[in-house]
């Protein structure tokens, strides 16, 4: 009976300490991408062309081409199919959402997602790269 509770007692230690890992695995560079600052860059400015830009911290890894026509911003595309280790399709509705807001606006400075304030910042930092470039 004893050697069975120090089985248990080392595989609860097991997936315990694999939890841990995963979660600061997960989390790496978080704090540092809710610090960043979105600068407002005047479009207007921008002369017609495509541009690629990008951001990449811990997990939250953007690769986008912005369109400006005419001092619009006319499109904004994805190009990478994951975030680090994470499919991009978990973020669409997050995507979606920031460059409807972006195309909308004009603008950079949109309010991001509640409750995805780190993925909404991630795209908006690679938004800016390409339209700083």
């Amino acid at each position: 009976m004893k050697r069975f509770f120090k089985v248990l007692l080392i595989a609860f230690a097991c997936i315990a300490g694999a939890i841990a890992i995963f979660f600061i695995i997960f989390n790496w560079g978080m704090n540092e991408v809710k610090k960043i600052q979105i600068k407002d860059i005047s479009i207007s400015q921008i002369a017609d062309g495509e541009y690629l830009g990008e951001y990449k911290n811990g997990r939250w890894q953007y690769v986008v081409k912005v369109v400006v026509r005419d001092k619009r911003i006319e499109d904004i595309q994805i190009l990478n199919q994951k975030s680090g280790f994470i499919d991009m399709n978990l973020y669409r509705e997050v995507n979606e959402s920031i460059i409807s807001r972006v195309l909308k606006n004009q603008s950079l400075k949109v309010d991001v997602v509640t409750g995805a304030t780190v993925t909404s910042k991630a795209l908006l930092k690679a938004i800016e790269t390409a339209l700083e470039r």
